[in-house]
């Protein structure tokens, strides 16, 4: 037996080597892409952004404050003018203030209040006459100059050209005579046109194009100017909060749809000047797109190292097959030994190799190796003749087992078939049911899904297999309860329980229930569970059935029960459901809601002279002008014969209640062309007035209304009565 030798020169690891030059290489090359991305690329993008950012804010801030300075400036200077302080004719001031119109289209209406609070003059005789004295510019612009924004909403809710919502500034001043005398409150009403003008001359192409945005915010956090999704919403967020603090800068913040924002803020108008506004001047840009330029940069970093590292790998290649050369001679010498028949007697010898530790060691080990094996080939050829009589006796009693075996698999395959075969009937008449077949383990999992399920609910077999069916089809507020129920049912502790169905047993009955589909939409259906034990557990079997067309047909019959049959208004049930909910909304906002009691005259006439065609087709021109004459908010329905009654809400006093009559009246007089003839009827209408401190009594003030009706129709339908 050879000895190893203990005198050899000890060589370096390989191991060492390799680990040594790649951790030097990785440490190196992580840190350079550290230092340089963290020290220059991402400090410089963000620092770059913030600055456009503050400078957009500012640059808007100063604009917002510069108009109203202008608006300013011209109520004053509209005030020195002799022909406002001093006229002595409506007509006059009213020219003068049309001109000043003109000169500047931005605004909207230009007015001049008396000292009583009533309008004296305006631009196209808008609101002369009415009592302005309770508005916020007439109050405020009675000593000094006064700026205020509001938004009115007039029928139809935008304005014109679909530009958005209507809003005003208010910019008003006192107006003194030559005598120093107190004339009263001019008041100049812009549009909101020029905000969104010069938001758009700010904002330059690129930066639109790079996603920056200008947000223009008023005290109590509405967003006035901004992007679609959130105007006339509310904001919160910590770059308004800090404007609010009279600061300006730039913040790094997460907005309310979860993307992250680079925002410049400012704060426009000036302490304790009452002719400038505290507006929030926010400009936005996302994150990611503000620090694209560092991105890029990251990458080009992340490319030269892969480089780097591609030439460092093919170095070390080169190297490793310098040292791994005498190790493939070694593996040469092997081979040729594994390759020699067995018994051959001309082997070449392993030969001792030098070059390193790992394979001066390796080589000295396989040779001492191959000695070994030549001294136990005696013993295993000794083995091998006494293992071949014990295999001959093991052959043979294997040969008996596997004919056994045979038989059984024969068998077993024999079973399988039917299995299969019944798996199939089964499964050709769940695809071919008309009702959506679901199968669920204990925990609520899909198990099995047929193709009405996939038609129903729009998910396919495979993608449902092995997913909770809560997750899918149930709302979020119903999956707790539903996960409940579920391991009640499984432990059997109660007989079964719909999701928030208090104690309604399900299992083995049909329940009407609402899922969501694959597009989130509204399913009603009608649900059958089973509970099926098993040898391994049990499973639940819920069949569906799609009753959206039986549910559409309800409701229509539901809206037929509500409606006129002639006129297509509301009938007597839906108006004393409408007007129960009015009243109660007058409680809360606390206003006034009016009930008319409309009655044709002469309509008896008119049924008995031209017929009853004539006489409904008199009612359905008489519903078509009522209903058009009123708000789209107001309620217009027909009680019986020619009675109609229209419930009025959002009133401020009664006199706006007699004044929308008065307008509707003299619309009822106007001639009626029937099929053959053409009628001129008149109307008569009673009010009935509910304040907010009133009962909420539908039949006391419905019979109100009816009585100051036929009041107004003895009198001679020549005014509304009230009662």
């Amino acid at each position: 037996m050879t000895m190893p030798r203990t005198d050899r020169k000890a060589r370096p690891r390989l191991t060492t080597l390799a680990t040594a030059g790649v951790s030097a290489t990785v440490l190196l090359t992580v840190l350079s892409l550290l230092i340089l991305v963290d020290h220059f690329a991402y400090n410089y993008a963000e620092r770059e952004a913030e600055q456009r950012l503050r400078q957009l804010s500012w640059q808007t801030r100063d604009a917002l404050d510069r108009m109203l300075q202008k608006a300013s400036g011209d109520v004053q200077l509209l005030a020195e003018l002799a022909q406002v302080r001093d006229a002595d004719s409506p007509a006059h001031t009213r020219a003068v203030l049309e001109s000043a119109q003109k000169a500047f289209p931005d605004y909207a209406w230009i007015g001049l209040a008396g000292p009583d609070g009533r309008v004296v003059a305006a631009t196209q005789g808008i609101l002369e006459g009415v009592d302005v004295g309770a508005r916020d510019w007439f109050q405020g612009g009675c000593a000094k100059p006064f700026a205020s924004d509001l938004q009115p909403v007039p029928p139809g809710g935008q304005a014109p050209g679909g530009a958005g919502p209507w809003r005003f500034v208010d910019v008003a001043g006192p107006v003194s005579g030559a005598d120093g005398a107190d004339r009263g409150v001019l008041c100049v009403r812009m549009g909101w046109g020029w905000a969104r003008r010069m938001a758009g001359a700010i904002v330059a192409p690129a930066d639109r194009a790079d996603g920056a945005e200008i947000l223009v915010v008023r005290a109590d956090g509405t967003v006035m100017l901004g992007p679609a999704s959130l105007a006339e919403r509310k904001l919160d967020s910590e770059s308004l909060r800090l404007s609010r603090a009279g600061g300006s800068g730039a913040v790094r913040e997460t907005w309310a749809d979860g993307r992250r924002y680079l925002s410049g803020y400012a704060l426009a108008g000036r302490p304790g000047e009452p002719a400038t506004l505290a507006w929030s001047v926010i400009a936005r840009q996302p994150e990611d797109v503000a620090l694209a330029s560092a991105r890029a940069l990251e990458r080009q970093i992340l490319l030269l190292g892969a480089i780097l590292g591609l030439v460092m790998a093919t170095a070390a290649a080169v190297i490793a097959r310098r040292y791994t050369r005498p190790l493939d001679a070694l593996s040469g010498k092997l081979e040729l030994r594994s390759a020699a028949p067995a018994g051959a007697a001309d082997l070449p010898p392993i030969v001792q190799v030098d070059s390193f530790h790992e394979l001066q060691v390796l080589s000295g080990a396989l040779a001492r190796m191959v000695g070994n094996e030549q001294a136990h080939l005696a013993a295993l050829r000794a083995l091998n003749e006494q293992l071949e009589s014990t295999v001959a006796e093991r052959t043979c009693e294997i040969a008996r087992k596997a004919q056994q075996l045979e038989r059984a698999l024969a068998q077993e395959h024999s079973a399988q078939r039917l299995l299969q075969e019944r798996a199939a009937e089964l499964r050709a008449i769940l695809d071919h049911a008309h009702d959506a077949f679901i199968a669920l383990d204990p925990g609520g999992v899909v198990v099995d899904w047929n193709r009405q399920a996939e038609k129903l609910l729009g998910w396919t077999r495979a993608e449902v297999i092995g997913r909770p069916l809560a997750a899918m089809v149930l709302p979020p507020l119903l999956r707790r309860a539903y996960e409940r129920d579920m391991r009640q049912l499984a432990e059997g502790r109660a007989a079964g329980y719909l999701p928030g169905g208090g104690d309604t047993a399900v299992l083995n009955r049909r329940v009407e229930l609402t899922l969501h589909n694959r597009d989130c939409q509204e399913l009603p259906v009608e649900i059958s569970l089973a509970y099926v034990p098993r040898g391994g557990g049990h499973l639940f079997i819920a069949f569906l059935h799609d009753i959206s067309e039986r549910k559409k047909l309800f409701a229509s019959l539901e809206e037929m029960a509500l409606r006129d049959t002639l006129t297509g208004l509301p009938n007597r049930r839906a108006l004393l459901q409408t007007l129960t909910e009015a009243l109660r909304r007058a409680d809360r906002q606390r206003q006034c809601c009016a009930v008319y009691f409309l009655d044709l005259d002469r309509f008896k006439q008119v049924n008995d002279r031209y017929g009853h065609d004539e006489g409904d087709e008199l009612l359905r021109q008489f519903a078509e002008r009522v209903r058009g004459a009123v708000r789209k908010t107001d309620t217009v329905g027909r009680l019986a014969g020619d009675e109609f009654v229209v419930i009025v809400e959002m009133l401020h006093c009664e006199a706006d209640a007699r004044e929308a009559a008065d307008k509707l009246l003299v619309l009822l007089r106007r001639p009626y062309v029937l099929k053959t003839v053409t009628l001129e009827l008149g109307a008569s209408i009673g009010i009935a007035v509910h304040h907010p401190d009133d009962p909420q009594d539908i039949e006391m003030l419905l019979g109100r209304a009816d009585r100051a009706m036929y009041l107004d129709k003895q009198q001679g339908a020549r005014h509304v009565a009230r009662r």
